[in-house]
């Protein structure tokens, strides 16, 4: 955990022992970027951070474990503005009644998992991704492996059985394999030319490189540009690019009125001949449309649009 400070104010007297993180460390152990932290402050009140002598935000740990379980539940399809209301102790309830369901279908992978992770060897959990890619080939690696371990060892890192820094070795690990099994591919041969990328406060990478994934093995042309794009930039690359399809991924602990606003200023910016997608679980619970932008909620969908757009555009 990154290093607490003590603060006192003339607005609030702090006790010695009083113990609070900057917003890096924040960051750090909660997985909400900061640029979510100020936004979420602004719109729902929470978190409430005090301020150093420098003017600094700091966060008390109990604001931290609150934060903690937010991500949690975010990552499952809970919105952040229903979760602020809720202490930390109903958040827990909350936490544990949805683990209970997940992982009684998937003891074994857990069981499995953790006990890799557990090592502290990061030799073993390579060999353990790579072994797994292997088996299951890249399409089953992330369809049937990646979305179940991913929720495992976020559980598994709320319930303090993990640290940061073993989740990120397995995401870390996760990432070079796939990148490994990318390159393997052949040379797609066809389009669309698909544009992958998150708007400026969304580092959540791990979903562009599913998708990177599973259109490469359907023969398409997808490029990752990364994460933290403004339309702006986004609108120039496709242009330069000359993409065919820009695809925006929003998680859960993006704001749905802050990424209806991105797509339709980034489609205000493209051509009607460049499509504009958007998906990730951000967008599942709008019922918001946007004229000339196709929302989807989960990856065979996707691939089902790929295959649409091809019967569409053929020559």
């Amino acid at each position: 955990m990154g290093s607490p400070v003590n603060l006192q104010t003339p607005h609030q007297q702090a006790s010695p022992d009083l113990l609070l993180l900057p917003i890096t460390a924040v960051e750090r152990e909660t997985g909400v970027s900061k640029e979510l932290l100020r936004m979420w402050e602004r719109r729902y009140g929470f978190p409430q951070p005090l301020r150093d002598a420098m003017g600094d935000r700091v966060y008390t740990l109990e604001q931290v474990t609150r934060l903690r379980l937010m991500r949690r539940l975010i990552d499952i399809g809970f919105r952040p503005g229903k979760l602020v209301a809720f202490e930390t102790v109903e958040l827990e309830r909350m936490l544990a009644s949805q683990s209970k369901a997940r992982h009684a279908m998937l003891p074994e992978l857990e069981q499995e998992l953790l006990q890799v992770l557990r090592t502290h060897q990061p030799d073993q959990v390579r060999e353990y991704v790579a072994h797994q890619l292997t088996r299951l080939g890249l399409e089953r690696f992330v369809l049937d492996f990646l979305q179940h371990a991913q929720v495992i060892i976020g559980d598994a890192w709320m319930r303090g059985q993990l640290d940061v820094h073993e989740e990120h070795l397995f995401t870390d690990q996760v990432q070079t394999q796939m990148r490994a099994a990318i390159s393997c591919l052949r040379e797609p041969a066809q389009p669309p030319r698909v544009m992958l990328t998150t708007p400026p406060g969304e580092q959540h990478g791990m979903g562009l490189l599913m998708v990177e994934s599973l259109l490469r093995l359907d023969d398409a042309e997808a490029f990752s540009f990364g994460v933290g794009m403004g339309h702006r930039e986004v609108a120039q690359a496709a242009k330069k690019q000359r993409m065919n399809i820009v695809a925006i991924s929003f998680s859960a602990a993006y704001p749905v009125a802050k990424a209806i606003e991105y797509l339709e200023e980034l489609r205000f910016q493209l051509p009607l001949a460049v499509e504009v997608w958007g998906g990730g679980s951000g967008l599942r619970s709008t019922r918001r449309s946007i004229e000339a932008v196709r929302f989807f909620h989960d990856l065979p969908s996707l691939r089902h649009a790929v295959a649409d757009w091809r019967q569409t555009h053929r020559h």
